[in-house]
């Protein structure tokens, strides 16, 4: 999110990439599609209180912790998560991806959570013969209004058929840019700097050969 990326709503002037988010789902896509020189077929967005009903309306989801840490609100009240398996209900998971403050490596740590959350959704609504999906209807009315997709109700209802017909085994990878720390002024807010991450190259083009081997059809290794 502190990525310092070329900002297509700023005439690509540098900017934090979570901030150009602010332009719209579309400016985001453009922003990454610049980064990784690569097409976006598709996005899905769901808000904080969205996220925690998906959760509970599948029943929950296991996520591995490879640290025992606290995640606390203000006023003190919070969880805590254990090293290993942690079974997380909604506002839990909510905290679980949300915590960096933990961490002494904070937003990269973060990134590397909110991965291993949508990893242990997937997980769910996948395993056991696919049978979470039987609610399928259920699920998608508890984040009505909290989610959008450029996905269509056909293309997303065949998703679900496909896993409950066929189902495949998901082999799922993931790899996380990072870059060394500065502070820079930004297009968005101008009149101050702004602590960036700096774009690591080397990293950015192996994220872009890896996606683009996914796209191509072939399977990713651990040794990818």
């Amino acid at each position: 999110r502190d990525y310092y990326v070329e900002n297509p709503a700023g005439n690509y002037a540098y900017d934090k990439l979570t901030h150009c988010g602010i332009y719209g789902i579309d400016n985001s896509e453009k922003t990454l599609e610049n980064l990784y020189d690569l097409k976006v077929n598709y996005y899905m967005q769901i808000n904080f209180t969205g996220f925690e009903n998906l959760v509970d309306a599948i029943g929950g989801i296991t996520v591995y912790s490879p640290v025992a840490f606290s995640a606390n609100d203000i006023d003190g009240s919070g969880y805590e998560f254990v090293e290993g398996e942690n079974e997380l209900n909604g506002d839990q998971a909510l905290k679980f991806a949300r915590e960096r403050h933990a961490f002494a490596s904070g937003d990269n740590a973060r990134g590397e959570n909110q991965m291993r959350v949508i990893i242990a959704i997937i997980d769910k609504v996948t395993s056991n013969g696919a049978t979470v999906l039987l609610n399928y209807d259920k699920i998608m009315s508890s984040i009505e209004g909290m989610f959008m997709t450029d996905l269509s109700d056909s293309d997303i209802a065949a998703l679900v058929k496909m896993q409950l017909t066929d189902q495949p085994k998901w082999n799922i990878k993931s790899y996380a840019v990072t870059g060394e720390g500065g502070s820079e002024y930004t297009y968005s807010a101008p009149s101050s700097t702004a602590y960036v991450m700096y774009q690591d190259k080397d990293m950015v083009d192996t994220a872009s050969k890896l996606v683009k081997k996914v796209m191509n059809g072939e399977e990713l290794t651990d040794e990818d």
